[in-house]
């Protein structure tokens, strides 16, 4: 999950910075850049011992298996067969892959992926390396089993070492992800144009409509001719 998560700040960070295409590259190669960058003496120094270790006990380990006599273990030819097939694996990727992946931590020491696949690659080892010893014991000769046995526990004490490494080196890039990502929410906000508030006059406002005056109500003292001859026949000339 760290891994995943360094890889996504990498690109985070190449996204935030770009205006345009341009950025990305600077900010892979300010990336690349860390990672190359020089380490402290004594963690040099740590670092180059673990190394030189797991270098040496690969070639040791290489010698051990190359010494096993599978054909003549008392197993099945199935068994033997497996065996010899992991012992093959084993060695390829002792001469092969180990020193590559030291080589490459060497070039970039502060390399949080170069240092984990170096780890990846030897918690693989240790599962199919300790397989193969398993079947040793049960199968082959002592003098056959127990430089294995040997191999396996110096082994299981080195990707210990680099898992360790690796932590710290994950807590080394958090902490600079949390800085970076503060530094580009500072830099967008200064860099944020201001956008001017836009007030818009309307000199054609809509009059207020006079409000009609009520009528007051006509009393019984204003009543017309015809109303009052209407109501008081008896004052009627014609009669």
């Amino acid at each position: 999950m760290k891994i995943a998560l360094y890889l996504l700040f990498v690109s985070s960070v190449a996204w935030a910075q770009s205006p345009g295409k341009a950025a990305p590259a600077n900010s892979a190669a300010s990336s690349q850049a860390a990672a190359s960058a020089p380490i402290p003496a004594a963690e040099a120094q740590a670092l180059n011992e673990l190394l030189n270790q797991t270098q040496a006990a690969a070639e040791k380990s290489n010698g051990d298996v190359a010494r096993l006599h599978i054909e003549k273990w008392k197993a099945d030819s199935t068994s033997k067969q497996q065996a010899q097939s992991s012992a093959a694996s084993i060695r390829r990727n002792l001469v092969n892959a180990v020193p590559d992946l030291i080589q490459q931590i060497q070039a970039a020491p502060a390399s949080l992926s170069a240092n984990f696949r170096l780890y990846r690659n030897l918690n693989a080892l240790y599962d199919t390396f300790s397989a193969l010893a398993e079947s040793a014991g049960a199968f082959g000769p002592r003098d056959q089993y127990e430089p294995l046995a040997a191999d396996i526990q110096r082994l299981d004490q080195l990707r210990h070492q680099l898992a360790e490494r690796v932590d710290r080196l994950s807590g080394t890039s958090d902490a600079e992800l949390t800085r970076l990502r503060a530094r580009l929410s500072a830099a967008a906000s200064a860099a944020k144009p201001v956008t001017p508030t836009r007030i818009v006059v309307d000199d054609e406002q809509p009059k207020a409509k006079k409000k009609a005056k009520p009528k007051p109500p006509q009393s019984s003292s204003t009543q017309t001719p015809a109303q009052n001859s209407s109501q008081n026949p008896s004052q009627n000339p014609s009669k």
